[in-house]
């Protein structure tokens, strides 16, 4: 088994590592985008909630969303489109992300496809990366028909309306480290099964993963996400031979790697949920 020569206070220092880099990114870059909507959340208590969503994130990413949109709307009264706006966005900067990401290692010549499979891929990554500036020029719209204003104005799309330019930049920069922080950790979990998988070709393979995992079809994308992590890590894979051998310790890696970042998680939901269930369960004139 793969697993036996992995140096096992290395994979833990790594996953430790990276499910506590990643917790405080993703909050600390959530806050911001939330802050800069117009919606004050203490870091800690934040904290919390992203914590307590990583359970719901086991099953599928957006239902982490969801509970978090809960929160906002039990703390601010808004509705649920107004509340769920801030994380609509979120989705849509993470794929400006990726697509960003995409259409610049097929510019640079680093698609892992053919030349068909690439073109289909570069135009779905530009359309994801065009997406959620798109939204925020449209929802600057004016004038025009009446069906076109009543789309531009809806609370779905209220933060699109409200955040700037420029906190939109850095809202992309701080997701985009985020998926840095993914790339180190999958390139030091990978070093560890004997791949030498370098950062700059995560950065390509790894949106096309992301986007994968998000798909609802398995849970937290295992299964999903390993076939094409066999065709784009088993090449550099050098301490077996042989392309059944090579499968057979992504698949490792890809499994372990992935249960164990997620039963971390876990753990740092099970902590919070508690906190979030009271903080669901209060008034807003409790919390304040």
């Amino acid at each position: 088994m793969a697993f036996k020569g992995v140096n096992i206070l290395a994979f833990v220092a790594v996953a430790l590592g990276a499910a506590l880099g990643s917790y405080l990114i993703d909050t600390l870059s959530l806050r911001f985008i939330l802050r800069a909507v117009g919606i004050k959340v203490g870091f800690f208590e934040f904290l919390k909630v992203k914590g307590a969503s990583y359970l719901l994130n086991i099953i599928n990413y957006n239902l982490a969303l969801v509970l978090m949109a809960a929160v906002v709307k039990r703390r601010t009264e808004r509705g649920w489109a107004s509340s769920g706006s801030p994380f609509v966005m979120l989705n849509f900067i993470d794929l400006t992300v990726f697509g960003g990401l995409t259409v610049g290692a097929i510019i640079a010549g680093a698609s892992p496809f053919e030349d068909v499979t690439t073109k289909i891929v570069g135009l779905i990554a530009l359309g994801g990366f065009l997406a959620g500036p798109s939204l925020m020029a449209i929802t600057r719209i004016k004038k025009g028909p009446a069906w076109l204003l009543k789309i531009v104005n809806h609370n779905l799309l209220e933060a699109f309306a409200r955040i700037s330019f420029g906190n939109m930049l850095l809202a992309i920069l701080a997701r985009s480290m985020l998926v840095l922080l993914y790339a180190v950790m999958n390139h030091l979990f990978l070093g560890l099964y004997g791949a030498d998988v370098s950062i700059p070709n995560l950065l390509v393979y790894m949106p096309i993963l992301s986007i994968v995992g998000f798909i609802p079809i398995s849970i937290s994308g295992l299964g999903s996400t390993q076939v094409l992590a066999r065709r784009f890590y088993g090449p550099h894979v050098t301490t077996v031979t042989g392309e059944s051998a090579q499968f057979g310790v992504i698949d490792a890696f890809s499994t372990t790697s992935i249960l164990t970042i997620m039963l971390l998680r876990v753990v740092v939901g099970l902590i919070c949920t508690p906190f979030v269930t009271k903080m669901l369960a209060d008034s807003p004139k409790e919390q304040q």
